[in-house]
């Protein structure tokens, strides 16, 4: 049942929460998580911090919306080629930890989970759950037999998630060439 009771409050104005959700972005380019202050973004935005809390509860609750489009990894494919889906799921991870914004915004929400718990959580619930399930039908469907223990694919999707975040967040000079293919003959030797 909705409330009809009027909204208290100014309505959002959409080209003040672009303007804010523009500067988050290319703060977080310029200055990475740690740096970026509400202050700056209110500043860069045009509007006023209390403006920006009135929207978003918390820094990473801003952070996460303003990195959406960076950070979703979405859903592993689902065709009539299983190995196929299992390259799909592994080039997604690649593509998604290897843009610059979300490269930032995916190592803050790991690091800062004891400091932000919430970002941590939604994190993992919208953006990376999702993924893991997907990923983990469409590596069972690609073991011989088409099945599985639960625990040999969640071990062998470790595998694939703790190589690309270290291949692509981790390393110096992030290195992804020929990854898929190292990545399919380890999990998936023909």
């Amino acid at each position: 049942m909705e409330d009809d009771r009027p909204k208290r409050g100014r309505p959002r104005s959409s080209k003040s929460r672009e303007a804010i959700l523009n500067a988050v972005r290319q703060r977080l380019l310029a200055d990475g998580y740690l740096r970026l202050t509400m202050e700056a973004v209110a500043a860069d935005a045009g509007v006023s911090k209390a403006t920006i809390y009135r929207w978003w509860k918390t820094k990473g609750e801003l952070v996460l919306e303003a990195a959406e489009a960076d950070i979703s990894i979405g859903r592993v494919p689902e065709t009539r080629d299983p190995r196929a889906d299992v390259a799909a799921a592994i080039d997604q991870l690649v593509d998604t930890f290897s843009r610059p914004l979300a490269s930032i915004v995916i190592f803050a929400a790991i690091t800062t989970g004891g400091n932000d718990p919430v970002m941590a959580q939604v994190f993992r619930d919208r953006y990376v759950y999702p993924w893991r399930v997907s990923a983990a039908e469409a590596l069972a469907r690609a073991l011989p037999g088409g099945h599985a223990g639960a625990s040999d694919v969640q071990f062998l999707l470790d595998v694939v998630v703790g190589t690309v975040f270290q291949r692509t967040l981790v390393l110096k000079e992030p290195n992804t060439s020929g990854l898929k293919h190292k990545l399919m003959a380890l999990i998936l030797p023909q």
